[in-house]
């Protein structure tokens, strides 16, 4: 059921914009997250997104595609940000890609479920695979209003010397580097046990998460 039937007053209903929060979205919220981080979401890096009426919607009335893609870039950069404790003096030369960076390569979203006005999304990834000098993730949208994933992103991000043009294989760079391959593959077999178990104890809420079928 959406929120906005459920509150007669409008600024309420936008009350996820206050510096607090919003009263009425915080159950709502300690839901989602609880059910994100037993799902084996990165925690860390987790977002969160009000939705603007007059910039996040189409002509339709709904959260336009472009703002899914926007979402999902505004919280893989803090994944990216997540790298600074492990690579120290070089997270610079990461963000600036001036050494070795990181270069998305590919991704795919798919939009399960309609997002309106008022409502706000969190956004938060899962990094599934990990290879020297690449890694996998999956990145999912909530709806705070609905309680459930309305979409999803799959795909990977190269490792890149910006100094030498080619993809950087972060074992034979050692160091920091090589770090910071042992810390990504760490965070991906937990996140994956985790997954794995929650999708075996809750089969009626990942039927759920998958959406209607089209």
């Amino acid at each position: 059921m959406a929120l906005k039937g459920l509150i007669a007053d409008p600024l309420e209903a936008s009350s996820y914009f206050h510096p607090s929060g919003g009263a009425v979205y915080a159950p709502l919220r300690e839901k989602v997250v609880a059910q994100a981080t037993a799902m084996g979401y990165d925690v860390p890096t987790m977002t969160e997104h009000g939705v603007v009426w007059a910039d996040d919607q189409d002509p339709f009335g709904h959260v336009g595609g472009a703002t899914y893609i926007h979402l999902l870039f505004k919280c893989n950069f803090r994944l990216f940000e997540s790298f600074a404790k492990t690579l120290k003096h070089k997270y610079e030369g990461l963000f600036r890609a001036t050494e070795v960076g990181v270069m998305t390569k590919t991704y795919a979203t798919d939009l399960k479920r309609q997002v309106t006005y008022p409502d706000c999304l969190l956004i938060a990834p899962r990094i599934t695979e990990v290879k020297p000098d690449r890694y996998f993730c999956v990145t999912s949208i909530w709806s705070y209003r609905q309680q459930a994933i309305v979409a999803e992103t799959s795909g990977y991000v190269v490792f890149f010397d910006f100094q030498k043009g080619k993809v950087a294989n972060l074992l034979d760079y050692g160091g920091v580097y090589a770090d910071l391959h042992a810390d990504l593959l760490e965070r991906s077999k937990i996140s994956t046990a985790l997954n794995e178990k929650w999708i075996k104890d809750n089969p009626k809420l990942a039927r759920k998460n998958q959406g209607p079928k089209l």
